[in-house]
């Protein structure tokens, strides 16, 4: 891909950004464990990366015929917060590739801006970003709608087909796809096949990425 060919680098963040995925999934499986549900945490894991823990939870409650009480959601957010600020960090490499980038960057995340906020903050970079972060709970319908994702290039003024998306997950892939967007998978969470049948373009590293768009 030459320099000239895209005009606006889309970020997702849990996954791509930092490594925040596993300690999501940690504490949604610890919590099903508290309500006497024994579940596979790996599975899991691979199941709902890149899913918004509302998704999660109308997946979860119907497959275990459970009502989740109403405050799952805020005790969810809170404990990850925590486990977040003790133990989160950045994805592998992602500094240097974020760095080599000379177009216009941002992120566009299921996650709350908050939280994105803080990840940013915690992994030091939130100097890259600033306030450029959309989220899928400020939009219609989160991923794998591509709502946040035309969102962000609206906001840009940039047209879809000149955007690029890093993602991780397949509800990420599929969104970006369906923005008519170009699309990179971070195969960490994700196999490599399952992202490329989605519509990505796989990767390992973000040292492999960054020659990609070299």
């Amino acid at each position: 891909m030459n320099k000239t060919s895209y005009d606006l680098v889309i970020f997702d963040c849990d996954g791509v950004l930092v490594d925040s995925e596993p300690l999501a999934n940690r504490v949604y499986v610890q919590m099903l464990a508290e309500y006497g549900f024994t579940v596979n945490r790996e599975e899991y894991l691979r199941r709902f990366s890149g899913a918004a823990i509302f998704t999660r939870l109308e997946v979860t409650s119907k497959q275990l015929n459970w009502n989740p009480p109403t405050d799952f959601y805020p005790v969810f957010n809170k404990r990850l917060s925590s486990l977040t600020e003790k133990e989160l960090k950045p994805v592998e490499g992602i500094h240097a590739l974020v760095e080599s980038l000379s177009t216009p960057m941002c992120i566009a995340s299921n996650g709350g801006r908050s939280e994105v906020m803080l990840r940013l903050k915690i992994a030091r970079l939130s100097q890259y970003f600033g306030e450029a972060v959309f989220s899928g709970l400020e939009v219609p319908h989160p991923k794998p709608a591509p709502d946040v994702y035309l969102a962000a290039a609206n906001a840009f003024n940039v047209h879809p087909s000149r955007c690029i998306v890093i993602e991780d997950s397949v509800p990420g892939v599929t969104a970006a796809v369906r923005a008519g967007m170009k699309v990179y998978g971070h195969a960490a969470c994700t196999p490599a096949e399952t992202l490329r049948q989605a519509g990505a373009i796989p990767f390992a590293n973000m040292m492999e990425l960054k020659k990609m768009l070299a």
